[in-house]
């Protein structure tokens, strides 16, 4: 028998949590349909509540185990989840009153486990909810406990805390955890065949989304309020949707014709390349077939014929070798510097499977150095922060491709600040994901 969906958006936000937490799925692929039969403002909290409760859970839960007689692992199904999503609310979002978030636990609570279950979300809460939220944890120093205590008020992985301190120090990792917990904003990239910034900008505003230009991409908005996906001017191709730091890949490297962009669905730097005049026409291999029908959906949309989608694999490319002057690699990573709009990244990274990636993504850079050209170039990018996916694999690369060198990238305006010689680095901080990117150069 199928059993009922809930309700309302706290209940479904109880039914995305425990999808995502127990069977491995993906947050924003179980929201679309969860949010079926909501309103506007309800299926807008239904993604607020579960994001939210992913970004801060370690926290969350640290309060509820203080408060529950029960450990929280022999809570019943749907109890942990639904205290999470009520303290949430209480602690973060002041939409609710704090007594109306607990009474709605309750009942969820009764609805799901009874009258027992009710009397526990109960006593739980209002013991929590008359005591101040847990403070921030002390900026200074560096050692071990600074890592824990920021990894337990930040709900990371406490070897990516420690390894963050001891590479970007206090201040830098601070804002990198604080930037992961806040609310992601959706960014645009404006297809210039269609529209100008300013123009559509002003557009959206006239519609109800209110954006603002991006001071590091040219062709970028980010969206502060209102849904642009409901506006005629999506479904007319007058932009895409393409993180800001995705968005300047393609800005690191010359002008030329043709781009080779590898593992490139769903198409966004090919795009990019093309709107920003690096390049006139792109190849955007990719070995899924679902993702490049996504990259063909894309080319209709926006009316880029210029990219074109190609089925292959990046470890055995179907092009000529040794042809093409530039070459873009944004390779499967970890996606740590990610964690603000997938939050359950950070449930499920380990340091031995970032390692393991690192090795994998130094044989997709090498199958990709074939394709470049004797003085072509080769950009190579994560959307991670490690080192063993980044500067690592870079020297390995070196190592046993001694035909190319470091080149040095000439910083777009905006991005002065972000690059060091042949190396780009975004932290989230910079209202961006997290990016390194690193280019070079065949002799």
């Amino acid at each position: 028998m199928k059993r009922r969906r809930a309700a309302t958006a706290r209940g479904r936000a109880v039914e995305a949590l425990r999808g995502v937490l127990e069977r491995g799925e993906r947050a924003a692929a179980l929201l679309p349909a969860l949010a079926r039969g909501l309103s506007a403002p309800d299926r807008d909290l239904l993604r607020e509540l579960v994001l939210g409760v992913l970004r801060w859970k370690t926290a969350l839960d640290a309060e509820i185990a203080g408060a529950s007689r029960i450990p929280l692992a022999k809570l019943a199904p749907n109890l942990r989840e639904t205290l999470e999503v009520a303290l949430y609310q209480v602690r973060h979002l002041d939409r609710v009153p704090a007594y109306a978030a607990v009474n709605e636990a309750v009942e969820e609570a009764r609805a799901s486990g009874g009258e027992g279950a009710a009397r526990l979300v109960n006593g739980v809460l209002r013991a929590i909810v008359g005591k101040p939220a847990p403070a921030p944890p002390p900026e200074a120093g560096g050692g071990r406990r600074e890592a824990g205590e920021l990894a337990r008020y930040f709900s990371h992985p406490g070897f990516l805390v420690a390894r963050w301190l001891a590479r970007f120090g206090a201040e830098r990792t601070s804002a990198i955890l604080a930037a992961d917990n806040a609310p992601s904003r959706l960014d645009l990239l404006v297809n210039p065949g269609r529209s100008d910034r300013d123009s559509l900008r002003a557009a959206l505003a006239s519609e109800g989304v209110e954006t603002e230009a991006s001071p590091i991409a040219p062709l970028a908005l980010t969206v502060l309020s209102g849904n642009p996906l409901r506006s005629p001017l999506h479904a007319g191709g007058a932009f895409s949707v393409q993180d800001v730091g995705s968005q300047v890949l393609p800005l690191l490297m010359p002008e030329g014709d043709l781009l080779v962009d590898l593992a490139a669905a769903p198409g966004g730097k090919s795009f990019s390349a093309v709107a920003h005049g690096r390049a006139r026409r792109t190849v955007a291999l990719d070995r899924s077939w679902a993702r490049l029908r996504r990259v063909v959906e894309n080319v209709e949309r926006l009316g880029v014929p210029e990219v074109r989608p190609v089925a292959g694999d990046v470890a055995a490319p179907p092009l000529p070798a040794g042809r093409f002057a530039r070459v873009l690699l944004d390779a499967p990573c970890s996606g740590t510097g990610t964690l603000r709009k997938i939050p359950e990244i950070r449930y499920r990274v380990s340091a031995a499977a970032i390692e393991r990636l690192g090795h994998a993504q130094e044989e997709a850079l090498v199958a990709a150095s074939g394709l470049v050209a004797p003085g072509g170039c080769l950009l190579y990018s994560t959307c991670s922060l490690e080192e063993e996916e980044n500067e690592r694999v870079v020297a390995r690369f070196f190592e046993r491709s001694p035909e190319f060198a470091p080149a040095a990238i000439e910083a777009p305006p905006g991005l002065e600040g972000f690059v060091e010689g042949a190396r780009l680095r975004l932290f989230p901080d910079a209202s961006t994901d997290g990016f390194t990117a690193h280019l070079l150069r065949r002799r």
